[in-house]
């Protein structure tokens, strides 16, 4: 264990070393052209403190060590007015001294996810006891664009809703609330069409196809290069403007698992500004849950957000969300089997984010992020450091103290879930990026 310790932070210090700050690169061309090609090198290495339950982390294992590194190569252009192109490919190489998979969900981020794909892209072509890699194009589209409307066809992100930590609106993979690395989001497999009704005002068609996600994370038809499922795709359509200096969106439609309706907000109000969102699900052809579980995998729910931020004049930056999760439970084990389809944003039912960040230094940001389960009491507490050593660099450092009852051994041999946030171990992080 001490030798991994040891390769991970000598992994980090080449990166830091063969990558060095300087003034931004571009591989070749432009992507406001023809053709552009461009790319970033992230590598994200932690010490993991494990508690003691062996069904999680083994017999006698205190401790584990993690590392990503992926390098991110996207091709983009625009070879006439109205045609642009987008192209991500995305190569990961990941050691883990533990399960794979272990990890926390502030972790997520090689954006190698089925749910709403059709295509199944990916090649893992390396599988060890501690090693995996794997290549896979992360977003790969054709956006052609008409006098009144642009039509996007192919891999793409689709980013719906303005709330911080928990979007019910943003149906689409979205982040994970613990994840501290936001810069690109997976994208899914899409038909998308956008008209312009005015400069703050418009209408978004999205046809999204996937395969249905099973209780054991596996997929309808998982070995075929390309399928659909109608319980895993999406037909959606949204209408947003803006009125008295309110951003106000609705938005309707089938989603994954069933049908959704809800809308948005963003203000401002006494110098607070005001976010909210909410959405009603219901579901249809649900799977039963697997014994010795009860009702179905997916059920008809409630979900809504509130939140207020404030930026002051001294950089200091406040950010408050409360979420009312009702697709959660107080029985966390079904949550668990719930959520393993990621159907839902949390496994409890009341939940609540802050966050602070403030400029320590011109280029040193210093952020505290919060997040509190009412349902079982348990508590995660994130602090970060985000060193910007160039235009095209960025050292981050970290660590995530979770407080909560841990899990523990039912009777009948299974893993009783006590605490959502309990259930992760400490971790402590640093991570290093560079865009070329």
């Amino acid at each position: 264990m001490k030798c991994r310790t040891e390769i991970l932070t000598i992994g980090f210090a080449l990166a830091l070393l063969f990558f060095p700050a300087s003034a931004a690169l571009a591989l070749c061309g432009n992507t406001e052209s023809a053709f552009g090609l461009d790319g970033s090198l992230r590598t994200v290495a932690a010490a993991v403190r494990n508690y003691d339950f062996s069904p999680l982390f083994g017999p006698d294992n205190e401790e584990d060590e993690y590392s990503q590194t992926l390098l991110r190569l996207t091709a983009a252009g625009r070879p006439t007015d109205n045609l642009a192109y987008q192209v991500h490919l995305v190569q990961s190489l990941t050691t883990f001294s533990g399960q794979e998979g272990n990890s926390s969900g502030a972790f997520n981020l090689s954006g190698n996810r089925t749910r709403y794909r059709s295509l199944d892209d990916s090649w893992n072509w390396l599988s060890g006891e501690h090693t995996s890699a794997g290549l896979w194009l992360d977003r790969f589209n054709v956006r052609i664009i008409f006098p009144n409307a642009d039509l996007t066809l192919g891999r793409q992100a689709v980013t719906f809703g303005k709330a911080y930590f928990w979007n019910p609106l943003d149906v689409y993979l979205p982040f994970d609330p613990r994840q501290f690395d936001r810069d690109y989001k997976a994208g899914v497999d899409a038909v998308r069409l956008d008209v312009p009704l005015g400069f703050f005002s418009g209408i978004n068609l999205v046809a999204v196809f996937g395969r249905e996600i099973f209780s054991d994370g596996s997929s309808t038809d998982g070995q075929r290069f390309l399928e659909a499922d109608w319980n895993g795709s999406s037909l959606l359509a949204r209408f947003f403007t803006n009125a008295a200096g309110w951003d106000l969106a609705v938005q309707g439609g089938k989603i994954y698992g069933g049908w959704q309706i809800g809308g948005g907000l963003v203000g401002e109000l006494f110098g607070l500004e005001i976010r909210a969102e909410a959405a009603l699900f219901w579901a249809e052809d649900s799977p039963d849950m697997p014994f010795p579980y009860q009702g179905q995998v997916y059920e008809n729910s409630f979900t809504a957000v509130l939140g207020l931020g404030r930026r002051f004049e001294n950089s200091l930056t406040v950010e408050a969300e409360y979420l009312y999760n009702g697709a959660g439970s107080e029985n966390l084990n079904e949550s668990m089997v719930r959520s393993a389809s990621g159907g839902l944003l949390h496994l409890g039912r009341h939940l609540a984010g802050l966050t602070v960040a403030y400029d320590l230094l011109p280029i040193l940001v210093g952020r505290l992020a919060i997040i509190h389960s009412f349902t079982d009491a348990s508590t995660q507490i994130q602090p970060t450091l985000t060193w910007s050593a160039a235009d095209n660099a960025e050292v981050i450092a970290g660590a995530s103290l979770n407080y909560g009852e841990r899990p523990a051994t039912n009777n009948s041999g299974l893993t009783d879930i006590r605490s959502e946030l309990g259930l992760n171990p400490d971790y402590y992080f640093a991570e290093f990026k560079i865009y070329f």
